[in-house]
């Protein structure tokens, strides 16, 4: 009789995930035992696991380690990721405190999914063979397809789960056939074996490798398998959007990033039709975004362009290009939050304020609001001072130490940027321009997302003025 020998299991290194898989656990067994159980009391639940969890992220720094058999990692393709899915889950947690936030959802079934979201994007950014990545993957997008339809009230809301299931059901079948093909072309679902069926590549390789890179392209919303962004960003509550705008894409770009480097080392021409991709995502995001007036699908052009921006970290495959892909994505996550903050803020949860039209004459009637929303705005455009344009000129050199290829998409980095100014700035003059007679601006003053939005101040105000430290902290 065969024997299946059980894997070494080092709980250490999957602490972090423990923590949040029993956060999750716990949200729902509250929920069930008692009827006191509040939407505060469960979400506060929640941010502490998340804390609990970021702490044990933190004591991993500088100590890579593997686990189930070296299919589990814990190393410098996985600590900064983890860092900013948890930054991301606590603060979508606190946008969900506003009133009406998940519009009659559950709020144990909302937050306890929120919360296997993050478990399925720390997966992801831990996973070293194509089996978990495809684990992590479908984790975080089951729960994610089931939120995104959590405004019930909201027929933009079902619409926007509705599109992305089936867009999402379709990329993942792109994802795992890819996959099936990269296995068949190296006989292994291990990135380390699949690198040595990289160094002479079969068609049957470059076919998986082009399915795969559909199946995350998908994910990351890049050119030209974004068409699904828009819709399910205006679509979905404001704390989901947040958390799919920077924790999924963190979460998916830890898995390029690994297999880029695993497999394919500094075999910069290989990734050709990644770079292609980059350089069609920030034409598209950028032109598409100005002739947004909704200010939800003005960001998800914006992260249609940004994602394009971040592939530029990987070009040339340096030592210093994971480190500026996590400084870009930490700036983003501030800048991105804190103005999904600024809406939840000004409408206390409601979407009616999503529109730029709401946000006319802001300054004249709410000028803290106006100013911590001009500070994010002036990031994303990547004005000098700002965590934006720091990493936007890391980006830059990367870009342009990695050959042809490289320059080209630094040169379109640079248009884009110039593009996205107007796109940008047109948020920032309606807030400037003066009200209309008998005008108003929205009223809402909630507590809870000046938390946000404060906090994204800050990170966005200290990554820009003191970039080294960060910097410097990413490349441990």
């Amino acid at each position: 009789m065969t024997q299946i020998a059980a894997p070494q299991i080092d709980f250490g290194v999957i602490a972090p995930l423990v923590a949040l898989v029993a956060t999750g656990l716990l949200i729902l067994l509250v929920d069930l035992v008692s009827r006191r159980a509040t939407r505060r009391m469960l979400y506060s639940i929640g941010i502490a696991g998340c804390i609990v969890s970021f702490v044990r992220v933190v004591m991993q720094f500088g100590h890579p380690a593997t686990t189930f058999g070296g299919a589990f990692a814990t190393d410098r393709f996985s600590w900064a990721f983890d860092a900013i899915i948890l930054v991301a889950l606590a603060a979508s947690l606190l946008l969900s405190l506003v009133r009406d936030a998940e519009d009659g959802a559950s709020p144990a079934a909302y937050s306890s999914l929120l919360v296997f979201c993050a478990v399925g994007g720390m997966i992801m950014a831990a996973a070293t063979n194509l089996i978990v990545i495809f684990l992590g993957i479908e984790q975080l997008s089951l729960a994610l397809y089931i939120l995104a339809g959590t405004g019930l009230g909201r027929p933009a809301s079902q619409e926007a789960a509705l599109k992305y299931v089936l867009l999402g059901s379709l990329a993942s079948g792109f994802l795992i056939y890819g996959s099936a093909l990269l296995y068949g072309a190296s006989g292994s679902v291990a990135l380390t074996d699949i690198a040595h069926a990289a160094a002479s590549p079969s068609m049957l390789f470059i076919t998986g490798f082009t399915l795969f890179i559909v199946g995350v392209g998908f994910k990351l919303a890049l050119a030209p398998f974004h068409v699904w962004t828009p819709d399910v960003y205006e679509g979905s509550p404001i704390a989901i959007t947040a958390f799919m705008a920077v924790a999924v894409k963190a979460a998916t770009f830890s898995v390029l990033a690994r297999f880029v480097y695993v497999v394919f080392g500094h075999d910069v021409p290989a990734l050709a039709p990644l770079w292609a991709i980059a350089i069609l995502s920030m034409i598209v995001g950028n032109v598409g975004a100005i002739a947004q007036t909704n200010l939800k699908r003005l960001l998800a052009y914006s992260s249609i362009a940004q994602a394009g921006y971040v592939v530029l970290a990987l070009a040339g495959v340096t030592g210093s290009g994971l480190s500026t892909m996590v400084f870009y994505l930490a700036a983003y996550a501030f800048m991105n939050l804190g103005a999904f903050a600024v809406i939840a803020l000004v409408g206390d949860g409601s979407e009616s304020v999503a529109d730029i039209d709401s946000y006319r004459g802001m300054f004249w009637r709410r000028p803290w609001v106006a100013a911590c929303m001009t500070v994010f705005m002036f990031s994303l455009a990547g004005i000098p001072a700002t965590a934006g344009f720091i990493g936007k000129v890391l980006l830059l050199g990367q870009a342009i130490a990695a050959g042809p290829w490289g320059i080209a998409m630094a040169v379109v980095l640079v248009l884009g940027t110039l593009v996205s100014f107007y796109v940008y700035f047109k948020v920032v003059w309606a807030m400037f321009s003066p009200l209309e007679d008998g005008a108003s601006a929205p009223a809402g003053n909630a507590l809870v997302p000046w938390i946000a939005v404060a906090a994204g101040v800050a990170g966005v105000i200290l990554m820009g003025v003191l970039p080294q430290l960060f910097y410097s902290f990413f490349a441990t």
